[in-house]
């Protein structure tokens, strides 16, 4: 293992999880205080204080703290122990002692060493091959790798070079993962119940299930760590659900929101429904038009938008307004009892287009108020509290709430609190693309309880992609539960839509036939995706020679809009940042070709004409949001005179005034950050050193950007991952309804 991967894998595990680790410390050492402060007995000696925090179970609770912590990271909310009473135990050697333990401690035990086990991966790899064989199960590789890691750890810590702060975390990792490890050995499910029912750390909602005051009171009881405990009469085993107190919260809050939203009596809208809408959308229209609460789901080109648009003809129509004499309907332009919002300024601007777009179809005179990130429309600022909520509610009538895959639970849960009684709240979404950033998977677990089945509609027939769409058919394979690969493989030799690249030379000609592409190296790929974007460059060169008006606001917006048109003809999706084919070296790669291209001075700034960027955070200040696109222009004759200019804005932004850390070159971009946008080709790049970040999710979220053509550059091993590998993630939300 190389010094570069280790520092990777020390930061990965320095900045992500040590925070848990230090805040769990901070939280024992409150309660140590609390002790001391009270208890008289406690603060007579110095001995006897030393004793507090060091109590019955505090092990127990730094343990599941980090593990928590670690799992929210990864997109979870709750961490299950299914333990049943029937299961076997697995026997090893640890430590050069006989140890029994069941399925659900090992589960705890290798999610707390992961991180551990990930960085000495190497070192513990060849201490494996020496001690096991072929058919050495995951079970038994478990304890091996303990027991390595116990009986050669100074030897494995020395193979590391560490800084001070990098030994200090992994001691204290490891110093948790020995006394998990102790807490559990030759132990049963009764005893680990046990150590959480008494520890006042812990908070158990089992008591007075029913009783909504209790639960709401939890806040107020210091307990970092909710629990549930359920008992499966058929499984004949017990689920222990552990959340942290924050997400826990969140999702209780997030369900009584809901059931009170839907529990609202309105009154159905008059609407009259076009005569080119299927079946399915004129079901949608019915659950919208008569819940206060709905959800419509489909994939691209479904008629989502087009769906919603009927609700919002009918909330807008001014009735007065119509005439017998006239075909041409004129609406109201007060759009105050409407809001449109979605996750991202770039989803919010696509939701506006395609909105208005439908209005124009139907023939109506209406102009809609601009759409808005949900942190825009809550007035979610620097501190992070939303300005409305459940005490200030919104005043909009129908909240319409486009890409809803990508909330996660805490912004869910602002946005169902500020909906005003009475008011209509409608999430669109594809429930097949990537759950959200943050934790949680809502629209994919509302989607699945059944309470919420009235109010969910599903729009499966797309106009975007016909039956003979080679896009449409590939994204149908990859979302099918069981997947055929010689389906998938067979497309993309067969569909002129369709092309696979491989990026390992090795592979190319023994894998597949001759009708797939001959691989080509890395530079030479690179090279040939750049001419993608040769449109772009020419209109970069003209507006060198042609500099942009900034005098003339419309001509501002009129040439961005243009260059933005030629700009998502191609882009590069990519399924992580680092490697060869992340976007950051894909980014860097393509900066050079570009400043070649225009014959601009080369590594001298990282500003330069053309240079196109992406938001990576929302500034307020300057009313740029995440997934915003803009590019970087010269205004006048001198080369540093440097502007940033973003769609839908008549001025630009000064480059010094933008912070660089927190603005990207855009030429590529993660599949994550694509979400909410279109594109007519899409490259897709990703190899096996990607292969913890793959799913069929993420696949299926890149397939769907396109418009008109698809090429992916991958391995066939990467590949053939991504479409087997469903997300799966751990959520509570549905145990709240």
């Amino acid at each position: 293992m190389s010094n570069n991967n280790n520092s990777k894998s020390k930061s990965a595990i320095s900045l992500q999880e040590s925070w848990a680790s230090n805040l769990s410390d901070y939280i024992l050492l409150r309660r140590q205080q609390t002790h001391v402060a009270y208890d008289a007995a406690d603060a007579k000696t110095n001995d006897e204080s030393k004793k507090v925090g060091k109590s019955e179970g505090s092990d127990l609770f730094t343990a599941l703290f980090v593990i928590l912590a670690a799992h929210l990271e990864e997109g979870h909310t709750v961490l299950t122990i299914d333990a049943a009473d029937h299961e076997a135990p697995m026997q090893g050697q640890i430590n050069g002692e006989e140890v029994t333990l069941y399925a659900w401690q090992q589960q705890l035990l290798e999610i707390l060493a992961t991180p551990i086990f990930a960085l000495i991966d190497t070192q513990i790899k060849t201490q494996i091959d020496t001690q096991t064989d072929d058919d050495t199960t995951m079970e038994v590789s478990l304890f091996v790798l303990l027991d390595t890691l116990f009986a050669q750890r100074e030897y494995l810590w020395a193979q590391l070079v560490l800084s001070n702060h990098e030994k200090e975390t992994l001691i204290k990792r490891f110093d948790a993962i020995t006394l998990l490890y102790q807490r559990l050995k030759n132990s049963d499910l009764s005893t680990f119940v046990h150590l959480i029912h008494e520890h006042t750390l812990f908070a158990n909602i089992n008591t007075n299930n029913d009783d909504n005051n209790y639960k709401n009171s939890l806040s107020k009881n210091n307990q970092p760590i909710v629990y549930s405990i359920t008992e499966s009469e058929k499984a004949k085993k017990s689920i222990i659900t552990f959340w942290l107190h924050r997400t826990w919260q969140a999702e209780f809050n997030l369900a009584q929101h809901i059931n009170h939203i839907l529990s609202q009596q309105i009154v159905p809208l008059d609407i009259v429904v076009p005569e080119n809408l299927n079946d399915q959308q004129i079901a949608a229209i019915n659950v919208a038009n008569n819940n206060a609460f709905s959800i419509i789901t489909g994939g691209p080109g479904t008629g989502k938008t087009y769906t919603v648009a009927q609700l919002v003809i009918a909330l807008q129509q001014a009735t007065e307004s119509r005439g017998d004499e006239s075909e041409h309907i004129k609406f109201s332009t007060d759009s105050a009892s409407l809001a449109l919002a979605a996750p991202t300024g770039k989803a919010a601007q696509r939701m506006q287009e395609s909105l208005q777009a439908a209005l124009d179809d139907a023939n109506v005179d209406l102009q809609l108020q601009e759409a808005k990130t949900i942190h825009r429309l809550l007035g979610i600022g620097r501190t992070g509290r939303p300005r409305y909520d459940a005490k200030n509610p919104l005043g909009e009538n129908i909240i319409i709430v486009d890409e809803a895959s990508m909330l996660g639970v805490e912004l869910a849960n602002y946005l169902v609190s500020a909906v005003k009684p009475g008011a209509r709240l409608i999430l669109l979404g594809d429930a097949n693309q990537l759950a959200a950033v943050d934790a949680g998977a809502v629209l994919a677990d509302l989607c699945h309880i059944p309470l919420l089945q009235p109010i969910h509609a599903e729009l499966t027939e797309s106009r975007r992609f016909s039956a003979e769409s080679g896009i449409g058919k590939l994204a149908t394979q990859i979302n099918k539960a069981e997947t055929n690969l010689q389906a998938i493989w067979q497309l993309l030799r067969q569909d002129d839509a369709l092309n696979f690249q491989y990026v390992n030379t090795l592979q190319a000609e023994s894998i597949l036939n001759n009708q797939l592409k001959n691989s080509l190296s890395k530079e030479k790929i690179i090279l040939k995706v750049s001419n993608n974007y040769q449109s772009y460059i020419n209109k970069i060169k003209y507006l060198l020679e042609s500099l942009v008006e900034k005098s003339m606001p419309e001509s501002v917006k009129n040439t961005i809009s243009s260059l933005m048109d030629v700009f998502n003809q191609f882009r590069i999706l990519t399924a992580g940042h680092s490697g060869e084919w992340g976007d950051h070296y894909i980014n860097n790669y393509l900066t050079q070709w570009h400043l070649t291209e225009l014959e601009l001075p080369l590594g001298q700034n990282t500003w330069f004409h053309g240079r196109p960027v992406m938001v990576l955070q929302n500034n307020y200040e300057l009313g740029l949001f995440n997934g915003d696109i803009g590019f970087c222009l010269q205004t006048s004759d001198e080369r540093n005179q440097l502007e940033v200019f973003f769609e839908n804005k008549t001025q630009g932004i000064a480059v010094n005034l933008l912070n660089e850390e927190v603005i990207a070159t855009a030429y590529a971009m993660t599949i994550h950050k694509s979400q909410g946008s279109e594109f007519d080709h899409v490259a897709i790049t990703f190899d096996n050193s990607h292969a913890r970040l793959l799913s069929k999710e993420l696949v299926y979220t890149a397939v769907t950007r396109a418009k008109k053509q698809v090429t992916i550059y991958s391995t066939k091993h990467a590949l053939e991952k991504a479409v087997q590998t469903p997300t799966e993630r751990h959520t509570g939300l549905a145990l709240q309804f």
